[in-house]
């Protein structure tokens, strides 16, 4: 990598690399307590993209015995704010659209995966996805808004 291009990324990641992004998930699943009571555990994190897992367990299921849609919701929150977050800045939900494309009621797993769409000096907006690792299929997908608290 040439020292110009050494620069730009320095500059775009504020220094970030992969062992700042290990640390992230690691302070997120020891010590978020919304993550811990829904058992959602953070699986990856880069600069531009965040996956998190979730545990079905009981508590995760609707009166119907499918997976509650309030779990797809708070995964892919929690996906986007987590790659929203990166940046070492902080950020609160400002606005969110999600669709519910399909129910579950036989994964164990569920998968969310965000990216950023786009960052700006305030605002960040961010796409996710959620769906069942095994297969794929898309249950759930929305975009989220976030509002930067450290914007100067």
């Amino acid at each position: 990598m040439t020292e110009k291009k050494k620069e730009e990324q320095e500059k775009r990641t504020g220094g970030r690399g992969p062992a700042d992004f290990a640390e992230q998930i690691r302070r997120a699943n020891e010590s978020n307590p919304f993550m811990l009571h829904n058992h959602i555990r953070a699986v990856s994190l880069t600069e531009t993209q965040a996956a998190v897992e979730a545990e079905v367990e009981p508590d995760s299921l609707n009166a119907m015995g499918s997976v509650h849609g309030g779990l797809m919701f708070v995964m892919a929150e929690v996906a986007a704010g987590l790659v929203t977050r990166n940046d070492g800045r902080r950020y609160v939900t400002l606005d969110s659209s999600f669709r519910f494309i399909k129910g579950s009621n036989s994964a164990k797993i569920l998968l969310a995966e965000a990216a950023i769409t786009k960052r700006g000096r305030t605002v960040c907006f961010a796409r996710a996805s959620v769906r069942e690792p095994g297969s794929g299929i898309l249950l759930a997908e929305g975009d989220f808004t976030f509002y930067c608290l450290d914007a100067s």
